[in-house]
């Protein structure tokens, strides 16, 4: 029984320092995150694994959306190709992360293009969207929604609601703004005359369908 016990934890050891060397870090970090996941998984319901599942079979669902999971780090990496001769794409970076007893992360995306007046135009919709959910979308009770903008890129952290313990309605939830967010920025590209007031007509009827909750 002694060997046995000493053979499995010989074994485990093994894993760890792989994983811990595929993922540049040390085995007490990875420890560490395991550890916590399971507090957190036994206090909440949520699993991360599932979440992360949930977003890539959903974004999957989207003929234009190529996608690729990285679960050790809990993130989801989208492709969104726009038609344009200089073959601009959208590339959004999802990571979910725990923030106190509730479930968040954040969305990055980043434009790819050479073309000035795409990201001139990129520029523009940001600017628009974050106006759009400073007047229609609140994260929490006196919170303020954290963005990140620089040219060419936009960040923002998720918020998800403390009372949602289903990880595949987590993942619906992201799967969802992200789906919006890039077929807003397509619309605004595609009919750059239809301006403010239809893109803001699209985006409220979205809120009013529950399409928006993080």
């Amino acid at each position: 029984m002694e060997d046995n016990r000493i053979r499995i934890i010989e074994e485990m050891m093994c894993k760890l320092c792989r994983a811990a060397l595929e993922r540049e870090t040390s085995v007490s970090d990875i420890v560490h995150e395991a550890l916590t996941n399971s507090i957190f998984f036994q206090e909440t319901g949520v699993n991360f694994f599932d979440v992360i599942n949930s977003i890539e079979k959903n974004l999957n669902e989207t003929e234009y959306f190529i996608t690729n999971v990285d679960l050790y780090n809990y993130a989801v990496f989208v492709k969104s190709p726009l038609r344009y001769v200089h073959r601009p794409e959208l590339k959004y970076e999802i990571k979910i992360t725990q923030n106190d007893h509730a479930v968040g992360g954040r969305m990055s995306v980043s434009l790819r293009s050479q073309d000035l007046n795409t990201a001139k135009c990129f520029s523009a919709f940001l600017s628009l969207w974050i106006d759009l959910e400073t007047t229609y979308f609140s994260a929490r009770p006196g919170e303020r929604i954290e963005y990140i903008t620089d040219i060419g890129y936009f960040s923002r952290k998720m918020y998800m609601p403390a009372d949602h313990k289903d990880s595949r309605v987590i993942g619906a939830a992201i799967s969802d703004y992200v789906r919006v967010y890039d077929e807003l920025f397509k619309y605004y590209y595609y009919h750059p005359n239809d301006g403010r007031r239809e893109i803001e007509k699209i985006y409220r009827s979205y809120v009013q369908n529950g399409k928006l909750k993080i």
